[in-house]
């Protein structure tokens, strides 16, 4: 009983430092974005040229994430988890020192690079510090921690922005990064992973590069791609594509992109019930998705300007993506050879950094243009081409499957 309690103890804490460190990771990809309404009119430049700030910092992530993973496994997580927290908090904090256009643009690739090492050593660390019996509650927590992130940025910076500015913002948020990679630092003993610390050595690097071209490894990462497009597109350029589409206040359209992202984590975890009890991940991530986006294509078709109509409709589309959530990781899951989670998903997430970083450049140019109502229509575009590759991936998965069985 002592045993299984101390045992208890030392997941809680794992899972607690894995999932806050990913909270703040999340915080940080959506910070300089929703203080765009601001660094416009102090510093005059235009959106389309912060959406390239954003747009650099996702595919430098994007493409980084795959070698932080091969790094992971061969010199271990924790170095490389603490080296991308501290880059990443350093960077958003130098935006605060330098807001000429060359050094934010190089922040902005620092950063990128920072943010790319969390989730192959975040799900490296979690599968080999956590008791088999809880890894799948470890997933959700951790994914729940990333939510929590990107659901009170928007008016969290909104907030923080109005009050002390938006570079005190950015300074304030890289104080309490290196704060909490301090602590972590302190408890680094608690993170044991699954590659350097059970002894394991990486095979030929050309075998281990093969996997990740496999056709149901490439259909997850465009999944990835393709709901990052929209999701992540949503999140960072939502405030400003809601209140140029239906006239109202920044504070507002904030708001209620806020909300859908708390609506995600109410949905992550029923999600993870759902994905529990069910054989055909790919269909219920389908349907569950492809009704989000029939929800949201409402705003552009009628344009409803009320927060009672508005606030509901939002907070459903973000129940449902998030519900989609455990689902989506398990068909990810199902498709990755044995032995090879951890690099497969280092891959198909680099799908979400690269998606994001299109989106930011697509929808901020449609927002320069008054295209409002365009990013919308396209969100939705985007996240059926997710259904259409998450269907895909699992379809190709199991005739893969089936050859090597004969």
């Amino acid at each position: 009983m002592a045993t299984e309690l101390a045992t208890l103890k030392r997941d809680l804490k794992v899972i607690s430092l894995i999932s806050i460190g990913h909270c703040i990771s999340h915080v940080y990809q959506l910070a300089l974005p929703n203080l765009f309404f601001l660094i416009m009119k102090i510093e005059g430049y235009g959106i389309g040229e912060l959406a390239l700030l954003t747009s650099i910092f996702f595919v430098v992530s994007s493409f980084s994430q795959v070698g932080s993973g091969f790094l992971v496994d061969r010199y271990g997580a924790r170095p490389v988890l603490f080296i991308g927290l501290f880059l990443l908090a350093l960077a958003t904090g130098g935006f605060a020192l330098f807001n000429n256009y060359p050094a934010m643009i190089v922040l902005s690739f620092l950063g990128g690079l920072g943010n790319s090492v969390f989730h192959p050593a975040d799900y490296s660390i979690l599968n080999g510090s956590i008791s088999e019996s809880r890894v799948g509650r470890a997933y959700a927590i951790h994914g729940f921690g990333g939510l929590i992130g990107y659901a009170v940025t928007p008016y969290g910076m909104y907030l923080m922005g109005s009050s002390f500015g938006w570079q005190t913002t950015m300074l304030i948020l890289c104080i309490f990064g290196v704060v909490v990679g301090c602590i972590m630092w302190l408890l680094r003993h608690e993170l044991q992973d699954s590659g350097v610390d059970k002894g394991k050595v990486p095979g030929p690097l050309r075998s281990e590069i093969g996997i990740l071209f496999k056709p149901a490894t490439i259909y997850s990462f465009l999944f990835f791609c393709f709901m990052a497009m929209g999701s992540i597109g949503l999140m960072t350029l939502g405030p400003n594509a809601l209140s140029s589409l239906l006239d109202i206040p920044t504070e507002k359209s904030s708001f209620t992109i806020s909300l859908q992202l708390m609506g995600s984590l109410f949905g992550i975890l029923l999600g993870g019930i759902i994905a529990d009890k069910i054989v055909r991940h790919d269909l219920a991530t389908a349907s569950i998705v492809t009704f989000g986006v029939c929800l949201l294509w409402t705003v552009p078709v009628f344009q409803p300007n009320s927060l009672s109509i508005l606030l509901p409709i939002f907070i459903l589309f973000g129940f449902s993506y998030g519900m989609a959530q455990p689902s989506r990781d398990m068909v990810v899951r199902s498709v990755a050879p044995s032995g090879a989670a951890g690099k497969v998903f280092g891959f198909t997430y680099s799908g979400m950094d690269f998606g994001s970083a299109i989106a930011a450049t697509v929808f901020g140019f449609l927002l320069s243009e008054g295209e409002a109502q365009t990013v919308f229509i396209l969100v939705g575009v985007f996240m059926m081409l997710g259904v259409m590759s998450v269907l895909l991936a699992k379809f190709t998965g199991k005739k893969t499957s089936a050859a090597l069985a004969e």
